[in-house]
């Protein structure tokens, strides 16, 4: 599939969600736990869970089709175990950035390209013959256990958080977030939803991620930096445990529009969002490998046969 064809496809899939109404970022881990895995895709082959816009692809794949888990992997891993593909199954796209190196034909310095890069794995539920070590399922953890977790990221996010205020926000001027008090929320995941995309803004700050964070309220820039902080949010929420719930709704007509006039922006969004929460994950737990920059292997990447 051509790069231009799979920014097209992926981006028209999202748009037609958020026109039915359907936030895909919401809720769509609300299933089944596997073992070692809380609520993100994983690739349950090599362990490692998927990030930026596969999270995203593999979220509404697993909501359209009514999977049970997060558990995904290539048709090559699915062979290599004793299982196989089940007959008549189609695999889902997902994507990987490869980096090559060129020569600028006017300086002669070597330049970094990236490509983007497609392969096909398939849910665990479309698999005949999977072994027991892959479908073990886990109770998930207390609630106490998993809003410790969520506190924690707010306590050690790095950024200064005054609980005094009647709405939330982030002001980069004084490098500040500023919330209503926790007990003015209906539930945890509303508290830890809107403190996770205020944190998701902050880390756009000059002296964390550098993101373009002086934007006018309107516009196509103010959208899409807001679409990061949701996305973020989310993939906090769901690395916590926590079932993430959108709370813009004023927003989906400007995330529309970024989206038709910009087929690449729910990737770029998507990868500012992986990378901020990252960041917000490495304060609390320093020794933690960022996922964005695990480099998938040619045995991850497997076979991308699609049947």
């Amino acid at each position: 599939m051509r790069t231009a064809d799979l920014y097209s496809k992926v981006t028209d899939s999202i748009i037609k969600q958020l026109e039915a109404g359907v936030i895909p970022w919401t809720k769509p881990w609300a299933i089944e736990k596997k073992a070692g895995i809380a609520y993100v895709p994983t690739n349950v082959a090599t362990g490692r869970p998927y990030s930026g816009i596969n999270t995203l692809l593999l979220w509404a794949e697993a909501m359209e089709r009514g999977f049970h888990s997060h558990s995904w992997m290539t048709f090559k891993q699915a062979n290599d175990i004793g299982a196989h593909v089940r007959k008549g199954e189609h695999g889902t796209t997902v994507v990987f950035t490869k980096w090559t190196e060129k020569p600028d034909e006017e300086t002669g310095e070597t330049k970094k390209r990236s490509l983007l890069k497609t392969y096909t794995v398939f849910h665990v539920e479309q698999l005949e013959k999977l072994p027991p070590a892959y479908q073990a399922t886990v109770e998930p953890p207390p609630e106490t256990e998993v809003y410790e977790g969520a506190l924690k990221l707010t306590r050690e996010c790095g950024v200064d958080i005054q609980y005094s205020g009647t709405k939330a926000a982030y002001y980069p001027q004084r490098d500040q977030i500023v919330l209503p008090p926790y007990s003015w929320f209906e539930a945890p995941e509303e508290f830890y939803g809107v403190a996770f995309h205020e944190i998701i803004h902050s880390t756009g700050h000059k002296d964390r991620l550098n993101r373009n964070l002086s934007t006018r309220f309107g516009s196509n820039a103010y959208a899409f930096e807001e679409l990061v902080a949701e996305l973020g949010s989310a993939f906090l929420c769901a690395h916590s445990g926590i079932a993430a719930r959108h709370r813009s709704a004023s927003y989906v007509e400007s995330w529309l529009k970024v989206l038709k006039e910009d087929r690449r922006a729910i990737f770029q969004a998507a990868s500012y969002a992986s990378q901020a929460a990252d960041w917000v994950r490495k304060q609390a737990e320093p020794e933690l490998e960022p996922e964005t920059q695990r480099q998938i292997s040619e045995r991850e990447m497997g076979d991308s046969i699609a049947y």
